[in-house]
Protein backbone atom coordinates (compact mmCIF):
# COMPACT_ATOMS: atom_id res chain seq x y z
CA UNK A 1 0.00 0.00 0.00
CA UNK A 2 2.91 2.77 0.98
CA UNK A 3 4.65 1.47 -2.71
CA UNK A 4 1.43 2.42 -4.18
CA UNK A 5 1.16 5.79 -2.72
CA UNK A 6 4.81 6.65 -3.39
CA UNK A 7 4.44 5.89 -6.94
CA UNK A 8 0.99 8.08 -7.04
CA UNK A 9 2.85 11.32 -5.71
CA UNK A 10 5.78 10.88 -8.35
CA UNK A 11 3.18 10.57 -11.22
CA UNK A 12 1.24 13.34 -10.35
CA UNK A 13 4.90 15.20 -8.98
CA UNK A 14 5.97 14.19 -12.78
CA UNK A 15 2.67 15.33 -14.17
CA UNK A 16 2.63 18.59 -12.53
CA UNK A 17 6.10 19.58 -13.90
CA UNK A 18 5.57 17.84 -17.51
CA UNK A 19 2.52 20.71 -17.55
CA UNK A 20 4.33 23.55 -16.01
CA UNK A 21 7.01 23.26 -18.78
CA UNK A 22 4.61 22.86 -21.66
CA UNK A 23 2.41 25.72 -20.63
CA UNK A 24 5.80 27.84 -20.21
CA UNK A 25 6.77 26.59 -23.61
CA UNK A 26 3.17 27.60 -25.17
CA UNK A 27 3.91 31.48 -23.91
CA UNK A 28 6.60 31.58 -26.08
CA UNK A 29 5.70 30.50 -29.43
CA UNK A 30 2.89 31.16 -31.45
CA UNK A 31 -0.85 29.10 -30.97
CA UNK A 32 -0.46 27.83 -34.38
CA UNK A 33 3.02 26.79 -34.28
CA UNK A 34 2.51 25.32 -31.08
CA UNK A 35 -0.27 23.00 -32.35
CA UNK A 36 1.06 21.85 -36.16
CA UNK A 37 4.51 20.64 -33.88
CA UNK A 38 2.98 19.70 -30.49
CA UNK A 39 4.39 16.20 -31.10
CA UNK A 40 7.81 17.27 -32.36
CA UNK A 41 7.50 19.60 -29.48
CA UNK A 42 7.14 17.17 -26.88
CA UNK A 43 9.91 14.65 -28.61
CA UNK A 44 12.12 17.80 -27.88
CA UNK A 45 11.36 17.91 -23.76
CA UNK A 46 10.74 14.16 -23.49
CA UNK A 47 12.89 14.40 -20.56
CA UNK A 48 11.31 17.27 -19.01
CA UNK A 49 13.69 16.82 -15.63
CA UNK A 50 16.30 18.00 -17.74
CA UNK A 51 14.76 22.08 -18.12
CA UNK A 52 14.31 22.47 -14.64
CA UNK A 53 17.60 24.21 -12.24
CA UNK A 54 17.21 23.91 -8.28
CA UNK A 55 13.36 22.87 -8.65
CA UNK A 56 12.59 25.77 -11.73
CA UNK A 57 12.03 25.99 -14.99
CA UNK A 58 15.95 26.68 -16.94
CA UNK A 59 14.53 29.32 -19.07
CA UNK A 60 17.66 29.59 -21.02
CA UNK A 61 17.77 25.94 -22.01
CA UNK A 62 14.25 25.71 -22.89
CA UNK A 63 14.60 29.01 -25.20
CA UNK A 64 17.98 27.60 -26.49
CA UNK A 65 16.38 24.33 -27.15
CA UNK A 66 13.37 25.58 -28.95
CA UNK A 67 15.90 28.18 -31.44
CA UNK A 68 17.88 25.23 -32.24
CA UNK A 69 14.86 23.17 -33.33
CA UNK A 70 13.30 26.31 -35.41
CA UNK A 71 10.59 26.65 -33.12
CA UNK A 72 12.00 30.35 -31.95
CA UNK A 73 10.47 32.78 -34.66
CA UNK A 74 11.72 35.75 -34.69
CA UNK A 75 10.98 37.40 -38.03
CA UNK A 76 8.02 39.89 -38.49
CA UNK A 77 5.69 40.09 -41.16
CA UNK A 78 6.93 43.65 -41.44
CA UNK A 79 8.97 46.33 -39.71
CA UNK A 80 7.63 47.32 -36.55
CA UNK A 81 8.15 48.55 -33.10
CA UNK A 82 9.58 45.73 -30.58
CA UNK A 83 10.15 46.30 -26.83
CA UNK A 84 12.16 44.73 -24.31
CA UNK A 85 11.27 45.52 -20.53
CA UNK A 86 13.84 44.01 -18.02
CA UNK A 87 13.07 44.30 -14.51
CA UNK A 88 13.63 43.53 -10.75
CA UNK A 89 12.03 42.66 -8.01
CA UNK A 90 8.59 42.10 -10.08
CA UNK A 91 8.79 38.36 -9.91
CA UNK A 92 10.45 37.89 -6.57
CA UNK A 93 12.39 40.09 -4.00
CA UNK A 94 15.43 38.73 -5.17
CA UNK A 95 17.30 42.62 -4.76
CA UNK A 96 17.86 44.66 -1.48
CA UNK A 97 18.92 47.50 -3.38
CA UNK A 98 18.36 47.56 -7.02
CA UNK A 99 20.22 49.71 -8.72
CA UNK A 100 18.11 51.43 -12.23
CA UNK A 101 21.84 52.99 -12.92
CA UNK A 102 23.28 49.51 -14.07
CA UNK A 103 20.20 48.27 -15.25
CA UNK A 104 20.41 51.12 -17.79
CA UNK A 105 23.35 51.16 -18.18
CA UNK A 106 23.22 47.34 -19.50
CA UNK A 107 20.71 47.86 -21.83
CA UNK A 108 22.01 50.42 -23.28
CA UNK A 109 25.34 48.46 -23.95
CA UNK A 110 23.75 45.55 -24.86
CA UNK A 111 21.41 46.62 -27.62
CA UNK A 112 24.39 48.40 -28.68
CA UNK A 113 26.70 45.97 -29.42
CA UNK A 114 23.98 43.19 -31.05
CA UNK A 115 24.00 46.71 -33.49
CA UNK A 116 20.67 48.53 -32.96
CA UNK A 117 21.35 52.62 -33.23
CA UNK A 118 18.20 53.86 -32.64
CA UNK A 119 16.77 52.81 -29.55
CA UNK A 120 14.67 54.89 -26.64
CA UNK A 121 13.12 54.54 -23.44
CA UNK A 122 9.12 53.94 -23.87
CA UNK A 123 8.83 53.22 -19.58
CA UNK A 124 10.88 53.42 -16.58
CA UNK A 125 9.11 53.02 -12.91
CA UNK A 126 10.50 52.60 -9.90
CA UNK A 127 8.24 52.27 -7.09
CA UNK A 128 10.26 51.21 -3.26
CA UNK A 129 12.69 48.07 -4.16
CA UNK A 130 11.00 47.33 -7.75
CA UNK A 131 12.43 48.67 -10.92
CA UNK A 132 11.21 48.15 -14.15
CA UNK A 133 12.86 49.27 -17.81
CA UNK A 134 11.35 49.17 -21.43
CA UNK A 135 13.17 50.19 -24.71
CA UNK A 136 11.67 49.98 -28.01
CA UNK A 137 13.03 50.39 -31.80
CA UNK A 138 11.78 49.46 -34.77
CA UNK A 139 12.67 46.54 -36.75
CA UNK A 140 12.25 43.72 -38.87
CA UNK A 141 12.50 40.89 -36.16
CA UNK A 142 12.15 40.64 -32.39
CA UNK A 143 15.31 41.37 -30.28
CA UNK A 144 16.85 37.54 -30.07
CA UNK A 145 16.11 36.14 -26.25
CA UNK A 146 19.22 33.72 -26.61
CA UNK A 147 21.52 36.97 -27.51
CA UNK A 148 20.13 39.02 -24.66
CA UNK A 149 20.57 36.48 -22.10
CA UNK A 150 23.91 36.08 -22.91
CA UNK A 151 24.52 39.89 -22.48
CA UNK A 152 22.45 40.06 -19.66
CA UNK A 153 24.34 37.00 -17.34
CA UNK A 154 28.33 38.68 -18.91
CA UNK A 155 27.07 41.40 -17.34
CA UNK A 156 26.87 39.52 -13.47
CA UNK A 157 22.43 39.30 -14.09
CA UNK A 158 20.70 36.45 -12.97
CA UNK A 159 17.66 34.94 -15.13
CA UNK A 160 14.83 34.95 -12.75
CA UNK A 161 12.09 34.32 -15.93
CA UNK A 162 11.06 35.81 -19.09
CA UNK A 163 7.39 36.73 -20.10
CA UNK A 164 6.25 36.74 -24.00
CA UNK A 165 3.73 39.24 -23.67
CA UNK A 166 2.94 39.52 -27.18
CA UNK A 167 4.64 38.98 -30.62
CA UNK A 168 6.75 41.93 -30.51
CA UNK A 169 7.10 42.13 -26.23
CA UNK A 170 9.13 40.63 -24.05
CA UNK A 171 10.14 40.92 -20.73
CA UNK A 172 12.89 39.94 -18.61
CA UNK A 173 12.64 39.18 -14.66
CA UNK A 174 16.50 39.63 -13.38
CA UNK A 175 18.38 39.60 -9.89
CA UNK A 176 21.68 41.13 -9.78
CA UNK A 177 24.60 38.68 -9.01
CA UNK A 178 27.80 40.56 -8.56
CA UNK A 179 27.64 43.54 -11.23
CA UNK A 180 30.74 43.26 -14.14
CA UNK A 181 31.52 46.08 -16.40
CA UNK A 182 32.58 44.75 -20.50
CA UNK A 183 36.24 45.52 -20.86
CA UNK A 184 36.96 46.68 -17.40
CA UNK A 185 40.34 45.78 -16.15
CA UNK A 186 40.54 43.77 -12.09
CA UNK A 187 42.93 45.88 -10.12
CA UNK A 188 46.15 44.01 -8.90
CA UNK A 189 48.05 44.52 -5.94
CA UNK A 190 51.49 47.20 -7.63
CA UNK A 191 51.62 48.78 -10.97
CA UNK A 192 49.04 48.15 -13.44
CA UNK A 193 49.38 49.49 -16.80
CA UNK A 194 46.15 49.87 -18.96
CA UNK A 195 45.46 51.25 -22.34
CA UNK A 196 42.48 52.33 -23.65
CA UNK A 197 42.47 53.79 -27.18
CA UNK A 198 39.05 55.89 -26.20
CA UNK A 199 40.46 57.79 -22.84
CA UNK A 200 37.94 56.13 -20.48
CA UNK A 201 39.44 53.64 -18.11
CA UNK A 202 36.78 51.40 -16.17
CA UNK A 203 38.64 49.51 -13.22
CA UNK A 204 37.25 46.93 -10.85
CA UNK A 205 38.62 45.84 -7.18
CA UNK A 206 37.72 43.46 -5.26
CA UNK A 207 39.82 44.72 -1.86
CA UNK A 208 40.39 48.14 -0.02
CA UNK A 209 43.80 49.86 -0.94
CA UNK A 210 44.76 52.96 -2.02
CA UNK A 211 45.05 53.87 -5.51
CA UNK A 212 47.65 56.37 -7.14
CA UNK A 213 46.73 56.97 -11.31
CA UNK A 214 49.19 58.35 -13.13
CA UNK A 215 48.96 59.36 -17.12
CA UNK A 216 52.05 57.41 -19.11
CA UNK A 217 51.58 60.53 -21.58
CA UNK A 218 53.26 63.25 -19.29
CA UNK A 219 52.91 66.04 -22.09
CA UNK A 220 48.94 66.12 -21.50
CA UNK A 221 47.23 67.94 -19.48
CA UNK A 222 44.79 66.14 -17.39
CA UNK A 223 41.32 67.02 -15.56
CA UNK A 224 40.93 64.03 -13.43
CA UNK A 225 36.87 62.67 -13.51
CA UNK A 226 36.80 59.92 -11.30
CA UNK A 227 33.46 58.02 -10.94
CA UNK A 228 33.04 55.45 -8.01
CA UNK A 229 30.47 52.92 -7.77
CA UNK A 230 29.69 50.00 -5.32
CA UNK A 231 28.64 46.22 -6.53
CA UNK A 232 24.87 47.81 -7.56
CA UNK A 233 26.15 50.55 -9.63
CA UNK A 234 24.48 53.12 -6.98
CA UNK A 235 27.36 56.15 -7.15
CA UNK A 236 29.13 57.02 -4.48
CA UNK A 237 31.63 59.73 -4.78
CA UNK A 238 31.62 61.74 -7.81
CA UNK A 239 34.99 63.48 -8.45
CA UNK A 240 35.66 66.21 -10.89
CA UNK A 241 38.63 68.46 -10.78
CA UNK A 242 38.67 72.28 -12.95
CA UNK A 243 42.95 72.52 -12.05
CA UNK A 244 45.05 70.17 -14.14
CA UNK A 245 46.94 67.24 -12.40
CA UNK A 246 49.96 65.44 -13.09
CA UNK A 247 48.42 62.43 -11.04
CA UNK A 248 45.89 61.77 -8.45
CA UNK A 249 45.13 59.40 -5.29
CA UNK A 250 41.95 58.04 -4.42
CA UNK A 251 41.05 55.80 -1.66
CA UNK A 252 39.45 52.53 -2.67
CA UNK A 253 37.20 51.76 0.68
CA UNK A 254 34.93 48.16 1.39
CA UNK A 255 31.67 49.35 -0.58
CA UNK A 256 33.57 50.29 -3.78
CA UNK A 257 33.66 47.60 -7.11
CA UNK A 258 33.76 50.03 -10.08
CA UNK A 259 35.71 52.67 -10.90
CA UNK A 260 35.20 55.14 -13.99
CA UNK A 261 38.67 57.45 -14.91
CA UNK A 262 39.05 59.93 -17.44
CA UNK A 263 39.20 63.44 -18.24
CA UNK A 264 36.92 66.29 -17.22
CA UNK A 265 37.00 67.92 -20.70
CA UNK A 266 38.60 65.70 -23.30
CA UNK A 267 38.77 61.70 -22.55
CA UNK A 268 41.48 61.52 -25.95
CA UNK A 269 43.88 62.92 -24.02
CA UNK A 270 44.40 59.85 -21.65
CA UNK A 271 44.59 57.44 -24.81
CA UNK A 272 48.13 56.59 -24.80
CA UNK A 273 47.72 54.77 -21.52
CA UNK A 274 47.62 55.41 -17.60
CA UNK A 275 49.50 53.40 -14.55
CA UNK A 276 47.40 52.42 -11.53
CA UNK A 277 49.39 52.10 -8.43
CA UNK A 278 47.46 49.51 -5.87
CA UNK A 279 48.52 49.17 -2.76
CA UNK A 280 46.83 47.74 0.51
Amino acid sequence: MRNIYIISILFIINFLHADQLQQKIKTFIPANIYQTNEKFIKKIFANEASFYKNGSLDIQKILLSLKNNGLLLSKLPKPSNVSITTRINTSALTDNNPSFTFLSYSMNSILSSMGYSYFYITEAEKHEEKISLTYTLNSESNIDPIVVINNLVKRGYGIVDIHRVSSTHWIYDLSLIDSKIINSSIINKGENNITQINGKYWLTFNRKGDLQITPNDNTSVWYPKILIFDNEMNLIESIMIVDSRKNYKIHITDLVKHVLITDNYNASVLRNGMTFDFKY
